[in-house]
């Protein structure tokens, strides 16, 4: 399947600090949804993640997932992107820190586990937008 784009008419969604609820599929097949804060890396969205979580454990047994971003000040306007993951190791917790600071907070005294992290990538494969 080929990547799915993210309209620019849409991009502040995911451009802007808000908060996304990520979906994942648990062992039972019922989904699992967190909401998240996240960035955009041109054309994919990414999300630090601990390897404790259930959705890292959830993904980590089927790589697939959903981001859906509600705009704050219109709640028909939304966002859904549907995606194959990957992970890898965030040495230093660079993309923690980018994450923290793109929603205003202080790395060093934000209130989070900086250790057993890892980059969670979505590879948009379906992107349905609505507003």
């Amino acid at each position: 399947m080929t990547s799915a784009v993210i309209p620019e008419a849409h991009h502040d969604l995911v451009d802007m600090p808000h908060v996304g609820v990520l979906t994942t599929l648990g062992s039972d097949g019922r989904p699992q949804s967190t909401a998240v804060w996240f960035v955009r890396d041109g054309a994919e969205i990414r999300t630090s993640l601990l390897t404790t979580r259930q959705k890292y454990k959830n993904m980590a047994a089927h790589p697939k997932a959903t981001l859906f971003v509600l705009d704050p000040a219109n709640p028909f306007r939304t966002i859904e992107i549907r995606g194959d993951v990957s992970f890898e190791i965030d040495p230093g917790g660079a993309l923690f820190e980018r994450i923290v600071r793109h929603y205003g907070q202080d790395p060093d005294t934000f209130p989070a586990p900086k250790d057993g992290r890892v980059v969670l990538t979505l590879h948009p494969k379906r992107v349905v937008v609505n507003g």
